[in-house]
């Protein structure tokens, strides 16, 4: 049995994230096509899928306080320290125990984010010293950031976008290709294969007893006209906008339907805007406009997939919140792929999006969709989403979802001939 490996900062079930989703996916199908899947990350775990082993290296986790003070330590100094070789090599050492009779090597982010820059100096070194095939399948880069332009050329960024003829670079959409392929030298990536996220359409098709019980629990019924929000809580997926909407929306829907906004991401809890944390800066805005009633922030209510505890519901899945949406509605400022676009489609939704890079590809793709700018009033995207409440077309959503965006279609035709 050919083994695979899969490394992370952080690992699902215990950790959900978009990443962690894809790993989740990765793991489950190829676990499925007969191979021996090895998670290698700093926290979470708790797969228990038929093949798939947990390695925990706490050193690859950016929550380590080691870590942390390493991270400040190079980030001031702009050199490697005594401490800093110290813990690379404690991470590349654990990492070669862990991928020992592996053939491929799957590293998502770690090669191209900030988080944990001994890790990725750790993984460069492995990729140049040893035989494993190495995929680098990297969702983002902080070097698309703007805060981090004065350090380029500069260590420790130097050791992200590490090149090597015997890598293969991933990245989700043609938007990514392109601004890896734009960067200036030495961290232009030129070639990078698309290989995009999914979702497991049969998932999404269901309503039932236990979803009816979500409706439930946030004290939801039919007559709602239920948008959703499936976003974190941080600044660049601006659901300030998602607020404003509602607020202009609700004077325009009939009365016997009172509109619902579900935001089901957790917050992020060290983000500010305005000078206050940005979950405080959105209840400021609730309290002003006076949507207590229609805001409701599930997170604590949703995981990946159902959860159960003594027979009874703990958690339900993201899909039990698509299927009780009219409308999904993401108004982020950026965004890597956008798995919600085509989870909308999977789930029959109608989805109302940004025109950023990402979801205009998703909607080029043959989604169905509609897009504002986000220089565009919300009193206007109100209007427009009102006027499709009166029209309700998006049956043809889920045939294309299914065609490209399939999971189990995807790892056959795009992951697997990569292994």
């Amino acid at each position: 049995m050919d083994k695979v490996a899969i490394v992370h900062y952080t690992a699902p079930k215990d950790v959900v994230g978009g990443v962690e989703v894809v790993i989740d996916r990765h793991a489950m199908f190829l676990s499925k096509h007969g191979y021996a899947v090895h998670l290698i990350f700093g926290n979470g775990g708790g797969l228990h899928y038929n093949n798939v082993v947990d390695h925990e290296i706490e050193l690859l986790s950016p929550n380590v306080p080691d870590v942390q003070k390493l991270q400040r330590e190079i980030l001031e100094k702009g050199e490697a320290t005594p401490t800093f070789e110290r813990i690379k090599q404690r991470i590349k050492e654990e990492l070669i125990l862990s991928l020992s009779d592996v053939r491929t090597c799957i590293v998502h982010n770690i090669p191209s984010m900030p988080f944990n820059f001994a890790a990725t100096a750790a993984i460069n070194e492995i990729a140049d010293e040893t035989n494993l095939k190495m995929i680098f399948w990297l969702h983002d880069s902080a070097l698309f950031r703007e805060e981090f332009r004065q350090q380029y050329g500069k260590f420790p960024l130097t050791l992200l976008h590490h090149l090597n003829p015997r890598i293969i670079y991933v990245t989700p959409t043609s938007f990514r290709a392109r601004e890896f392929a734009h960067l200036s030298e030495p961290y232009k990536i030129a070639k990078m294969t698309v290989v995009p996220n999914g979702v497991s359409v049969e998932e999404y098709i269901k309503i039932d007893e236990i979803t009816k019980l979500l409706m439930k629990r946030l004290g939801l019924s039919f007559d709602s006209y239920i948008i959703v929000t499936p976003v974190r809580v941080t600044p660049r997926k601006n659901i300030e906008l998602a607020l404003f909407v509602l607020d202009e929306l609700k004077h325009l829907m009939p009365l016997d339907r009172p509109v619902k906004l579900l935001v089901t991401g957790p917050p992020d809890h060290q983000a500010v805007k305005m000078g206050m944390y940005y979950s405080e800066y959105l209840q400021e805005l609730i309290d002003r406009r006076g949507l207590h009633d229609s805001v409701i922030f599930c997170h604590e209510h949703i995981a990946q997939r159902r959860e159960y505890q003594n027979g009874e519901i703990r958690k339900w899945s993201v899909a039990d919140v698509y299927n009780i949406a009219n409308l999904v509605f993401i108004p982020s400022k950026e965004e890597g792929f956008g798995l919600p676009v085509i989870e909308a489609g999977a789930s029959r939704r109608l989805v109302f999006c940004s025109r950023i890079p990402p979801f205009q590809e998703l909607i080029r793709d043959d989604l169905e969709g509609c897009m504002f700018d986000l220089s565009e009033s919300p009193k206007s995207i109100a209007f427009r989403i009102y006027r499709q409440f009166l029209e309700d077309r998006v049956d043809n959503n889920f045939a294309n979802v299914i065609k490209r965006f399939d999971w189990e279609s995807i790892i056959r035709n795009r992951l697997l001939p990569l292994l």
